[in-house]
């Protein structure tokens, strides 16, 4: 005897038919397809590198205007950010800079008061244990000693007896952050921090005076003396003629 399928099961049948042809266009990952995850890599897999790089905003500053520091800084752990190291003569600046998401880093400086020269620029990432291996000695006072973190050993000094600045500083921390067994990274650049130009004062516009004429001198006045000495002159003569003529008669 043939068997009948019941309405029901019929309509079950369908619907899981419907749903086999459905679900996949809807939104379902076949199982060819590869997902990716935000899972940490294997045990195992290295890091990437780290690198830092940086710029200036200007080759050349006068005194008073800012300039900015930037760049971009990946790989290794930068949880505590990178360090900026800005030094000449007596002046040195260490600060500690966070890192965004996307890898830059800035900073801008006032040169407002600081010497004109040329200033040295040193921008350092620490490796993958995000530790600085090179850094200033700090323990509460500003000593201006740059030193091992690791051994704890004093590499050299920016102030005091037997301190190195400028160039020999620059050539200096460069040596200490290229020592074996230290894996900071690093890049360095320069500006020129220059006295501002004085700005020439505005010339004096001054009309010009026509000249006057040079008045007529007025006539000098004739003194009465050369009139009044002829005249007198002539009566004592008109009296001696007349005495003289007196005596003849």
């Amino acid at each position: 005897m043939k068997k009948s399928v019941s309405p029901g099961l019929a309509f079950i049948a369908l619907v899981l038919l419907a749903a086999f042809l459905v679900l996949p266009a809807s939104g379902v990952v076949p199982l060819t397809t590869s997902v990716t995850t935000n899972s940490p890599p294997a045990t195992g897999t290295p890091a990437a590198k780290p690198f830092i790089s940086a710029t200036e905003s200007s080759a050349t500053v006068s005194v008073g205007d800012l300039i900015t520091i930037s760049g971009v800084a990946t790989g290794g752990n930068l949880a505590s950010g990178i360090q900026m190291w800005v030094f000449a003569g007596n002046y040195v600046n260490v600060t500690t800079l966070p890192v965004n998401a996307d890898g830059t880093f800035s900073r801008t400086y006032q040169t407002a008061g600081l010497p004109p020269g040329t200033y040295y620029v040193f921008v350092q990432s620490p490796s993958t244990d995000g530790i600085l291996d090179i850094d200033l000695y700090d323990a509460g006072i500003y000593s201006g000693q740059v030193v091992n973190t690791k051994t704890k050993a004093t590499i050299f000094n920016f102030t005091g007896t037997g301190s190195v600045q400028d160039a020999a500083a620059s050539k200096a921390l460069s040596d200490a952050l290229n020592l074996p067994g230290q894996d900071d990274v690093y890049t360095k650049l320069t500006f020129q921090l220059t006295a501002p130009v004085a700005t020439p004062l505005a010339a004096e516009t001054t009309a010009a005076v026509p000249e006057t004429p040079a008045a007529t001198a007025a006539p000098t006045a004739k003194s009465s003396l050369p009139v009044v000495v002829p005249a007198a002159a002539l009566v004592i003569s008109g009296c001696c003629a007349a005495f003289c003529m007196r005596k003849i008669h």
